[in-house]
């Protein structure tokens, strides 16, 4: 019972955490709305990616919490507590897989254009191509392949075809819902070029 009690508490904590985010936060910080009409055109606002992400944070955070506390009432043997070797050594290989991907979502695009360049493809800096296609995907999709691949090979502990073609999938359909409807949004990590 003692388990259920922290993950009851950490639910509690992202309850409050989503809702002043989406009660609190959001109104106060963000100027659009989620959807914005200017001049009979509507547009999504700025205020509709972080509003589906509290919103859905709120929903699953009290999923948790109603599940740990009447799935703990229920369970008879409790688990041993506390962190052994093989814990620490599958937090290892999660962190490898989420650090080799996010250090390819940064390095893929630059590195390519550097490489182009010096082949004499004379196509500018990464600074001036990180809105144009294809050079603004080249880091995400590469990037986010490997960390989505890297994690499921670790929570598997073993390479398929399977989880190669589900880390495609998210990736593209990840791609498709933060690109597509927003035309002024630069894809991660390319604001910081």
């Amino acid at each position: 019972m003692q388990n259920e009690k922290w993950t009851v508490g950490l639910a509690v904590f992202l309850v409050i955490a989503a809702a002043a985010t989406l009660f609190i936060w959001i109104p106060n910080d963000i100027e659009t709305g989620v959807v914005e009409t200017f001049r009979r055109r509507v547009t999504i606002g700025d205020a509709m990616a972080p509003t589906m992400v509290a919103a859905a944070l709120l929903v699953v955070s009290i999923l948790m919490g109603v599940t740990a506390y009447f799935g703990g009432r229920q369970q008879k043997h409790a688990a041993k507590a506390g962190l052994d070797k093989q814990s620490f050594t599958f937090l290892l290989r999660l962190t490898i897989a989420v650090g080799l991907g996010l250090g390819l979502m940064v390095y893929t695009g630059p590195v390519i254009v550097d490489i182009i360049n010096s082949f004499g493809g004379e196509i500018g800096t990464y600074r001036h191509l990180k809105a144009a296609f294809p050079y603004k995907y080249l880091g995400y999709v590469l990037g986010g392949f490997f960390m989505v691949f890297g994690l499921i090979r670790v929570v598997e502990n073993r390479f398929s075809a399977s989880a190669a073609w589900a880390s495609i999938i998210a990736v593209l359909v990840l791609t498709i819902l933060y690109d597509v409807p927003f035309e002024n949004l630069l894809l991660p990590p390319n604001g910081d070029h």
